[in-house]
C-alpha cells in the first residue's frame, strides 16, 4: 500500500500534505465538511489561487454552520471537490453521511479515516490505557466522540463498496503518517498497514 507523508506532525501539515498528495485535483470550488479551523483553506492558497473554498461545521468560524446528518444545505454536484478529513467516524449514520458526501461532489472526494486497530491503540487496549478522549465513558456527555471503532482493512472495504454505489471510484489511496514515522520505517508501514497505519486517506472519483 502506498505510504503518504505529511511534511510536519501538527494539523496544518496533515491539511499541507493532503494538498500536495492530491495536487493535480485542486481547482474550481472545494467544500471543507467539518472544517474546524479552516485551515485547509491556508493549505490551498499555498500551491493555487484558482480554489473557491467553503467551510462547513457545526460551529464558528466556518463559512457555512450545518449538520452533516441532517443534510448538506447544497443541491447535487454542488462542489468540483467535497473533503471530509477525520469526520465520519463522529457521525452516527455514516452512510447517509457517505452518501452525503458523494451527493454534493461533481467530480472527487477525499476522505480520511482513523485505523483503531494501528499498534498504538492495541498498545494501548493492551495495558488498559485510555485510547483517546474520542472514547471512553465520561461522567458528563462529550460535545464529541468517535462513535465508531474500525481497522484500516474494514475502512477501505467500506469506502470502496459505497463509492460504487454511489457512482464513485477509488483513483488513489494510502497510509498517511507524520515525518518521524516516514523516517523510521514508511516500507514497513506500507507492508503491514492494518498494523502501523494510523490515518486511511482516499480519492474518490465521480465515473
Amino acid at each position: 500500500m502506498q505510504v503518504f507523508r505529511c511534511p510536519t506532525p501538527d494539523e496544518m501539515g496533515k491539511f499541507r500534505g493532503v494538498v500536495a498528495i492530491f495536487r493535480h485535483i485542486w481547482t474550481g470550488s472545494v467544500l471543507d465538511v467539518g472544517c474546524r479551523s479552516g485551515r485547509l483553506r491556508e493549505a490551498h492558497e499555498q500551491v493555487s489561487s484558482n480554489i473557491d473554498y467553503v467551510g462547513l461545521d457545526l460551529y464558528p468560524p466556518a463559512d457555512v454552520i450545518g449538520d452533516l446528518e441532517k443534510g448538506l444545505p447544497f443541491p447535487d454536484a454542488a462542489f468540483d471537490i467535497v473533503v471530509a478529513l477525520d469526520v465520519l467516524e463522529h457521525t452516527n449514520d455514516i452512510y447517509k453521511s457517505f452518501d452525503e458526501l458523494c451527493r454534493c461532489a461533481r467530480r472527487f472526494v477525499v476522505i480520511s479515516l482513523p485505523n483503531a486497530y494501528e499498534i498504538r491503540g492495541r498498545l494501548k487496549f493492551l495495558l488498559g490505557m485510555r485510547l483517546s478522549g474520542k472514547y471512553g465513558l465520561p461522567i458528563e456527555p462529550p460535545k464529541d466522540r468517535h462513535r465508531w471503532i474500525f481497522s484500516l482493512n474494514e475502512a477501505r472495504e467500506f469506502v470502496r463498496r459505497r463509492a460504487e454505489k454511489r457512482g464513485f471510484v477509488v483513483r488513489d489511496e494510502g497510509c498517511l503518517i507524520g515525518p518521524r514515522r516516514f523516517f523510521l520505517g514508511s516500507a514497513l508501514v506500507g507492508r503491514l498497514p492494518n498494523l502501523f497505519c494510523p490515518t486511511y486517506l482516499v480519492l474518490l472519483e465521480r465515473l
